[in-house]
């Protein structure tokens, strides 16, 4: 692997923490709206958590253990995001 290879592969795997990271934060946000039963479209939420995993799944193998597991900590979250919602 090549220096420019491992550039690549650390700018890669930076850009899918810092959306994970994101991700975390809005769902963090949307547990507190929820606890104050304030309404919140899923839709979107499930959108963007696709786009994560089409994402990781081209991340770089060094990074694979990490993204596994905050991706699987989001599922969590998300999950207990919609159990905790009212029904429609």
């Amino acid at each position: 692997m090549t220096q420019a290879d491992l550039t690549t592969d650390a700018r890669q795997t930076a850009g899918l923490l810092a959306a994970i990271e994101a991700m975390e934060a809005t769902l963090a946000v949307a547990e507190a709206l929820a606890s104050e039963r304030r309404r919140i479209d899923l839709g979107g939420l499930d959108a963007e958590m696709g786009r994560l995993c089409v994402a990781a799944l081209a991340a770089p193998r060094v990074a694979v253990p990490e993204v596994r597991v905050r991706l699987e900590a989001l599922v969590v979250a998300l999950d207990r995001l919609r159990a905790g919602l009212a029904p429609p």
